[in-house]
């Protein structure tokens, strides 16, 4: 199955720091945004901090909490439209927490976990792509302008001997 881009990165970034299927594992889903944002999708979701029930949320200045929530407002409406669709697909479960707004604990199913560690690796992620989209249209035109390039190449060849 090819999943859209956000639904991708975040289901491998849960693969990669959850890293068992049918676990709780809670955490507070705004840490989350670091991984949907980077480009490094592996390194930054290990960096995911656990929720603990006695967690205290460091204070931040004012300054800083304006530039977090102007650099996370964008993202957070695609965040929550991945995380909504990889539910409803059946790859990850859900929860949330009774009394914090911000923490859910996920739990990877058996389908989730094995996609999310299809989707870790490039070249099985680019054997899913070609598997999804091997009767597509792309491929007459690729096919043709390999057929052109090969035309010339030979071209090339003959006329150097």
């Amino acid at each position: 199955m090819w999943l859209p881009k956000d639904e991708r990165k975040l289901l491998r970034g849960y693969s990669w720091r959850i890293r068992e299927p049918e676990k709780d594992t809670w955490f507070r889903m705004s840490n989350w945004l670091r991984v949907f944002k980077s480009w490094r999708t592996k390194a930054t979701a290990k960096k995911v901090p656990l929720y603990v029930e006695n967690e205290h949320k460091e204070d931040l200045d004012i300054r800083r909490w304006k530039k977090a929530i102007k650099n996370n407002v964008p993202f957070q409406k695609r965040f929550d439209i991945a995380n909504a669709a990889l539910e409803k697909r059946g790859l990850i479960r859900v929860q949330k927490h009774q009394h914090e707004p911000d923490v859910a604990g996920i739990t990877l199913t058996m389908d989730g976990y094995d996609l999310g560690r299809k989707y870790s690796k490039w070249f099985i992620r680019s054997g899913q792509w070609f598997a999804e989209y091997r009767y597509h249209w792309i491929w007459i035109i690729l096919a043709y302008g390999g057929g052109i390039l090969t035309h010339w190449i030979v071209r090339c060849l003959w006329k150097s001997n």
